[in-house]
C-alpha cells in the first residue's frame, strides 16, 4: 500500500496527529451553558476549545473572521451565537489552562521515569554483556579447541611387536 501524495503545505499534517485530552470533553459535557447551545453553536464550540487545546493554550484572535475561520462557520450564525460562545469560552478558558498545564507537566513525567527506565534497561543489557577480547587477540591464528573424537593409541611393547620373532 503506498502512501497517498499531499501537498509540501500538509506535510506536517500528516505525522501523527496530536490526541486531545479527556479533561477537555469532560469540562464541555459537564458545563451548562454549553449544554443547552443549540447544535451549530455547540459545534462552533466545540471548535474553538478544540484549537485552543491544540495551541497549547495561546490566546484566541478577537472577534472577527478569523475567530470565524477557526469555528468553520458563517456570518450569520455567528452573529447569533457569538455572545454564548464567548461566554462558555471565557468560563471554561482558566480551567483549561490548569488541566493542560497538569496533563503537559504529567506527560513530562511519564517521558522522564521513561528514560530512566530505559537507561537502567541498557545498563543491565550492557552487565549481561561478554567483554570482548582486545584487537591483537582477534587477529591471531588460533586452532579449534576440541576434544578428541578417535580414542587414544596404545603404545607398542616387545611381546605385541608382529614383526619380531
Amino acid at each position: 500500500m503506498t502512501k497517498p501524495k499531499t501537498h509540501p503545505i500538509f506535510n506536517h499534517m500528516t505525522n501523527t496527529p496530536k490526541r486531545l485530552p479527556a479533561f477537555a470533553f469532560e469540562m464541555l459535557i459537564n458545563h451548562p451553558l454549553a449544554l443547552t447551545l443549540p447544535a451549530a453553536a455547540f459545534g462552533m464550540l466545540c471548535r474553538l476549545i478544540f484549537h485552543y487545546i491544540m495551541t497549547e493554550c495561546r490566546p484566541i484572535p478577537p472577534d472577527g473572521d478569523n475567530l470565524r475561520g477557526i469555528m468553520r462557520c458563517h456570518r450569520s450564525t455567528w452573529t447569533e451565537h457569538k455572545t454564548d460562545i464567548l461566554a462558555v469560552f471565557q468560563d471554561l478558558a482558566p480551567k483549561l489552562q490548569k488541566a493542560n498545564q497538569t496533563y503537559q507537566n504529567r506527560l513530562a513525567n511519564v517521558r522522564e521515569l521513561g528514560k530512566r527506565g530505559n537507561v537502567t534497561t541498557r545498563l543491565k543489557a550492557h552487565g549481561k554483556k561478554q567483554t570482548q577480547p582486545n584487537a591483537d587477540s582477534a587477529l591471531a591464528i588460533t586452532a579449534p579447541k576440541r576434544e578428541r573424537t578417535a580414542p587414544m593409541t596404545r603404545p607398542l611393547t616387545r611381546s605385541d611387536s608382529a614383526w619380531r620373532e
